[in-house]
């Protein structure tokens, strides 16, 4: 796709954003001018539409491409025989005289092989959510959600965009990774928890529009995968409560309307998870403090907004004590990536489609993973 058709498609999607806004705010005088407007855009749009579609079809390619050189780069990594392997192996096979030598220390290097076949286990589980998350995005069909909720260009755009951002930064945490034992530089939650975020995030889309032609045994795989990822996020509510009971109460109530049967559940379940992530934020990253660590940031644009911090900087200073700027990175576009799906799920509830119990749980689930690993982030600056 040429950068000309990419540009245009950004310029006409910011308009019809910019006219959604006008149109909101507009004084009552105005308001005929700007709906003669959008009569006149309406043949724009749907080629912008058209547009979207094309770019969407690259879109999809280029995040599965991100992924498949991730899983690449694990296997890499779990075929890897580091030294340590090969002392151990050796030390088995000496001869007695090396053996009473290497007496004293034969210990650690056992504990350290130990370690390192953990650390190649833990790939090979991240590998395998990796690997299902390649074929969930695979199967997602962005035009066929487009279509059948009458989404709009921009809330579509937006989604594209942020779940690109994730891929591409996931992809940019794992190479640079260079080696098994790199990866427990950084604490252990790290790698499996960006992992679960990328599958979530995919499960939760795949929700809307789920593919009719699934393989049996890669849903049953999928389920296995939902099942571990709602029990290393079971945990989550607690973690809010120690950070502010407040916080837990209307999460805590927003899960209990999913089994309530209440017609309006679906209302109540996405007006909390949109408040959620913001005031957690908020708590995890004060303005007074956020402001007086920004003069320490080596590139410091984008952090403040009319003198209050962006949702950037506050995602930064959650991860400040975190000597990885490509897992900064991540964190950054993966909470973009879950506002924007909270908003495309909020949308399709606003054009009256009924949201099935299985949609709300996915997006739960993805909310659940998402406060898990920030959370356990946001700890690691008391570690």
């Amino acid at each position: 796709m040429s950068d000309n058709l990419k540009s245009t498609q950004s310029i006409l999607t910011k308009l019809h954003h910019d006219l959604e806004v006008m149109t909101k705010h507009a004084n009552p005088s105005s308001k005929g001018v700007i709906e003669e407007m959008n009569r006149a855009l309406e043949p724009i749009r749907r080629q912008n539409l058209l547009i979207g579609n094309l770019l969407g079809r690259t879109g999809i390619e280029a995040r599965i491409q991100e992924i498949v050189r991730a899983n690449q780069h694990w296997q890499n990594l779990i075929g890897q025989t580091t030294g340590t392997s090969l002392l151990a192996d050796s030390i088995a096979t000496a001869h007695k005289s090396w053996t009473d030598v290497l007496k004293p220390v034969e210990h650690d290097i056992r504990q350290l092989t130990r370690f390192e076949a953990s650390t190649k286990l833990a790939l090979c589980d991240t590998s395998l959510r990796l690997a299902a998350t390649e074929r969930l995005f695979a199967t997602i069909a962005l035009e066929a959600i487009m279509g059948q909720f009458k989404i709009e260009m921009p809330v579509l755009s937006a989604i594209e965009s942020s779940i690109a951002h994730a891929a591409a930064s996931y992809g940019g945490l794992a190479t640079s990774l260079q080696d098994a034992l790199e990866i427990t530089r950084l604490p252990a939650f790290v790698l499996p928890g960006a992992t679960r975020e990328l599958f979530t995030g995919g499960f939760a889309l795949e929700a809307l529009y789920p593919a009719e032609d699934r393989n049996p045994e890669e849903m049953e795989s999928e389920s296995q995968l939902v099942a571990d990822a709602e029990e290393e996020t079971c945990g989550c509510i607690g973690l809010l409560k120690q950070i502010d009971p407040m916080l837990a109460r209307p999460y805590i109530g927003a899960k209990a309307a999913l089994s309530s049967g209440n017609s309006d559940r679906a209302r109540h379940i996405l007006i909390s998870l949109r408040e959620l992530w913001s005031h957690l934020l908020r708590r995890l990253a004060p303005d007074d403090q956020v402001i007086g660590w920004i003069p320490s940031v080596e590139k410091q644009n984008g952090l403040l907004h009319e003198g209050r911090p962006t949702r950037r900087a506050r995602v930064l200073y959650v991860c400040r004590n975190l000597n990885s700027d490509p897992l900064k990175d991540f964190l950054v576009n993966d909470t973009r990536a879950l506002i924007t799906l909270v908003d495309l799920f909020n949308r399709v509830h606003e054009l009256e489609s009924d949201l099935t119990d299985e949609q709300l749980r996915a997006i739960i689930l993805k909310t659940d993973s998402w406060i898990m690993y920030i959370l356990q982030i946001s700890g690691c600056n008391e570690c």
